[in-house]
C-alpha cells in the first residue's frame, strides 16, 4: 500500500471512530440503468470504433444517496474486495477509449459509439457532463449521433437515446482520483480490454467533501459505466460523507462495528 493510501484510510478511520452515533443512513441503494443495447448497425465500422458484439448492453450503475449525503469512495481492502465482473470483455472504444469519462471530449459523442465506452467515474458521464437516470433526464438538447448509430429503441433498455441522452452540462466537474488502481483500470483503456475490475487494496474516489447528483433531492450519483455481451456481477464497498460532515463507511458483507451494509451492494449476476 502506498503512503499516500495509507493516510487516506488513515483519516477514513478517524473520521469513523469520532462519529459512530448517526442519526440515519444515507445510503437508499444501488440502481443500475440499462443504458443501451446495441444494434447490428453500431458495429457497422469495428475498424474506427472497435468490435461491439449486436445485444451488448451498456449498464450504469448509480449510488442512490439520501439528500445532503455525497459519494466520497469506491474501495477494496484484504477484507473487504471490491469486483465488477463480466461471463465476456467490456466493451473500450477503439479511439476514444478512456479509463473515466471526463477525458472523452463532448465533441466525439455524436460518432458512432463512443457514448457507450467503458469506464469508472464520481458522477461525470463526459467533458463537461453529469450523468443523469434517462428516467429523471429531460428531452432538452438530447445530443444525437450520427448515421444508424445508437438508434435501438428496443422497450427492454427504457427510454431510446434519440428520446432522452442521460447526460447533463456541469462545467466544474469533479474528476475521480486513482490509488492503488494502475494495473486494473488499464483494462478499460483505448487499446485494452478485460471483464474483470477487482480491487483488494485501493480506490477511485472524489476528493474533498465528495460529489452530489445532477438532482441534489433525487441525489443519485453515477459511478461506472460497463458496454458487455455478457452477463454482469458486482460487489461494492462504499464511503458516502453525511451532511454533518462525517463519513459512513459500507461493506457488501461482514460488516464490524462502524460499518453498515445493504442488499444492494452485491449483484450475483445480471443480463
Amino acid at each position: 500500500m502506498t503512503q499516500i493510501f495509507k493516510i487516506l484510510f488513515s483519516i477514513i478511520t478517524i473520521v469513523l471512530a469520532s462519529g459512530q452515533s448517526f442519526a440515519q443512513q444515507g445510503l437508499e441503494g444501488i440502481i443500475v440503468e440499462k443504458y443501451y443495447i446495441s444494434t447490428n448497425e453500431d458495429n457497422a465500422h469495428p475498424e474506427l470504433s472497435g468490435e461491439l458484439t449486436p445485444g451488448s448492453i451498456t449498464y450504469r450503475i448509480y449510488v442512490d444517496l439520501k439528500p445532503g449525503y455525497t459519494f466520497q469512495m469506491a474501495y477494496g481492502a484484504p477484507n473487504h474486495e471490491l469486483f465488477i465482473k463480466s461471463t465476456d470483455l467490456f466493451y473500450n472504444h477503439l479511439e476514444y477509449g478512456a479509463e473515466y469519462p471526463n477525458r472523452i471530449p463532448l465533441r466525439t459523442y455524436p460518432r458512432n459509439t463512443t457514448r457507450l465506452d467503458s469506464w469508472l467515474s464520481a458522477g461525470g458521464a463526459g467533458e463537461n457532463q453529469i450523468g443523469v437516470l434517462k428516467s429523471e433526464d429531460d428531452t432538452l438538447n438530447v445530443l444525437k449521433t450520427s448515421g444508424q448509430y445508437l438508434k435501438n429503441d428496443s422497450k427492454k433498455m427504457g427510454l431510446s437515446l434519440d428520446v432522452v441522452d442521460g447526460l447533463r452540462d456541469q462545467y466544474n466537474q469533479t474528476f475521480p482520483t486513482f490509488y492503488q488502481m494502475d494495473s486494473t483500470i488499464k483494462g478499460l483503456g483505448s487499446i485494452t480490454n478485460t471483464n474483470t475490475i477487482s480491487i483488494n487494496n485501493g480506490a477511485w474516489a472524489s476528493m474533498g467533501k465528495g460529489v452530489q447528483g445532477a438532482d441534489s433531492l433525487s441525489n443519485k450519483v453515477l459511478i461506472a459505466q460497463l458496454t458487455t455481451h455478457g452477463e454482469l456481477s458486482y460487489q461494492l464497498n462504499l464511503l458516502i460523507g453525511t451532511p454533518e460532515g462525517k463519513s459512513e463507511k459500507y461493506v457488501a458483507h461482514d460488516p464490524v462495528e462502524g460499518e453498515f451494509t445493504h442488499p444492494d451492494l452485491f449483484l450475483k449476476r445480471i443480463k
